[in-house]
């Protein structure tokens, strides 16, 4: 099958760790047979407190189900150890590892077996080799049933649970359904991290400190990347993918977008206090509150000689890198260059002296650190091409008209006049008019 053959091609062999045995496989089904023939001698079913019987494993459990599944994923885990070794190996140039050292494996706390979510499937597997492999045989059925007789590379649909994306190949399909398994190629021998591709594995290795050559800064945020790639895909939190079906703001992620409907568009405050009238949207907030206002609490600069307390601790830290790490925040106008210490000053200060106006759908303006460590005015934001397609659209887009693979971005100059679009695009020719100006910007996908 199309995992075995890779895996043969790139795996050295992998031992047993089973105590007392060393045995050597070539392939991940084999050492995953390996290990079932040692769990149907296991004799401690019984017993109220199972061992792990893997070299240098010390967990416990008093479930035999849980067992065999921690350790099933102990053979799959040596294997990507091994994978991750090899990787290294055959490229000396990269920089090695220099994180704390793993003193065992990396196993995670497996409770559950692992359930398959393809449509009207759901078979749960004890063993994650066998896991893998159930949905990679789910894209192959997929792909022979969705070709038609005259197509002999159909594009072929998704269909695990609320996923419907349409994929070039059958390649891309068992390539994408293994990021719903969560499935690793390698893991760092040094420290244990698992990682999706050698790629991300040699990036892990680039961007740690001691390695981080910092070649590539981002132009938005001005934090430095170890390489191209790593700076490409920071850029994208900077992207505006989600917006509003309610107002016209829009987010980054679908998490900040839950939050805003949640918060600006919805009444349901669930939580009250016990102690005034004041009600909360969630309990993180109620406690918040409870702790601001109706405790004694304080955060005290642990400073000698520094009497500095305040009841919350975003000040005591804003407090303690103002005044003892030579840090302050201090705010500047971009239109002239007045100084302020907070925020809100200069954000009343723009409203009133130069007719700004919040950004549609916000509450409050962005600021960014520059280049010389005041805070300025964000004044450009960038969106997705959909985005703007809904922004400009009169009739609400469909969700089949939305897709966030997009390569093309748009910045929006928010100035107190109409919004200027520019779009941002990897190749000239998806590039379309909207405003004046249209720029190109290198945002290939990388795999």
């Amino acid at each position: 099958m199309y995992s075995r053959k890779k895996i043969r091609q790139n795996i050295p062999p992998v031992s047993c760790r089973w105590k007392e045995c060393n045995e050597l496989f070539d392939d991940d089904w084999k050492l995953n047979g390996h290990i079932e023939n040692h769990l149907e001698e296991f004799d401690q079913e019984g017993s109220e407190v199972l061992d792990c019987q893997w070299n240098e494993c010390s967990f416990k459990t008093s479930d035999y189900v849980e067992i065999k599944r921690h350790i099933y994923y102990h053979g799959y885990y040596t294997a990507l150890l091994v994978r991750g070794k090899y990787e290294c190996e055959q490229n000396p140039t990269m920089p090695k590892c220099s994180t704390r050292a793993r003193e065992c494996d990396k196993i995670p706390e497996l409770k559950n077996d692992f359930t398959c979510e393809w449509m009207d499937c759901q078979r749960t597997f004890v063993s994650i080799v066998e896991f893998q492999d159930h949905i990679i045989q789910h894209a192959s059925f997929e792909y022979e049933i969705q070709k038609s007789p005259n197509d002999t590379r159909p594009k072929v649909q998704c269909k695990w649970s609320i996923c419907r994306k349409i994929l070039e190949n059958k390649y891309r399909l068992i390539e994408h359904i293994l990021t719903h398994s969560n499935k690793k190629f390698v893991a760092c021998f040094n420290c244990g991290e698992v990682f999706r591709t050698r790629t991300t594995l040699f990036d892990h290795l680039r961007r740690q400190p001691e390695n981080n050559t910092n070649k590539f800064q981002c132009d938005q945020c001005f934090k430095y990347f170890a390489t191209e790639k790593l700076l490409r895909s920071h850029f994208l939190k900077h992207v505006n993918c989600y917006k509003c079906s309610l107002c016209n703001m829009s987010c980054p992620s679908s998490s900040s977008l839950a939050r805003h409907i949640r918060y600006r568009h919805l009444k349901d405050k669930p939580f009250k206090c016990t102690e005034c009238e004041h009600r909360c949207v969630r309990k993180c907030d109620l406690e918040k509150h409870m702790e601001h206002i109706h405790s004694n609490k304080v955060h005290r600069c642990q400073q000698a000689g520094c009497n500095y307390a305040v009841r919350t601790y975003n000040l005591l830290r804003r407090h303690c890198l103002e005044v003892h790490g030579n840090r302050p925040f201090i705010y500047m106008c971009h239109c002239c260059d007045k100084l302020f210490k907070h925020s809100k000053y200069l954000s009343e200060h723009l409203i009133k002296k130069h007719d700004f106006k919040l950004p549609s759908g916000h509450k409050r303006f962005t600021y960014r650190i520059d280049e010389n460590g005041f805070y300025l005015l964000e004044t450009l934001r960038i969106e997705s091409l959909e985005v703007t397609k809904q922004i400009l659209s009169p009739h609400p887009l469909g969700a089949s008209d939305v897709t966030q693979d997009s390569t093309c971005y748009e910045i929006v100059s928010m100035t107190n006049e109409q919004d200027q679009r520019i779009i941002v695009a990897n190749d000239a020719n998806e590039a379309r008019l909207v405003g004046e100006v249209v720029i190109s910007l290198p945002l290939r996908n990388e795999r």
